[in-house]
């Protein structure tokens, strides 16, 4: 940082209330806000639920047929890898009973 007046290169220097730059020629530097600024806040929002319809999920899209019911559409859901040597694991939960299967290898 440089010095608004004279345009020098600002040193630190101990004063009773910590380190501050300051000029080396003695200018004075614009006042520093020492007030500590908090802001904490919650939200206090709830998170949107989905609702299921009819018995069946809407996220339900992919064309998997579920071994426990046999209804055919699942949603598929993704888990990233913990380690860039793994591959991610892909599950697909029935639309209709919610029955989550893993599948085995990579999908498209």
């Amino acid at each position: 940082m440089f010095c608004s007046t004279c345009g020098s290169l600002l040193m630190p220097q101990k004063t009773e209330f910590g380190t501050w730059n300051s000029c080396p020629n003695g200018h004075s530097q614009p006042e520093l806000n020492q007030e500590r600024k908090i802001l904490i806040s919650k939200n206090q929002d709830r998170g949107k639920h989905i609702e299921v319809m009819g018995g069946e999920n809407i996220l339900a899209v992919h064309d998997h047929k579920c071994p426990k019911c046999g209804y055919d559409k699942a949603e598929l859901r993704e888990m990233s890898c913990s380690y860039s040597d793994e591959d991610n694991t892909y599950l697909m939960k029935c639309g209709k009973c919610g029955f989550v299967e893993k599948l085995e290898g990579k999908t498209k």
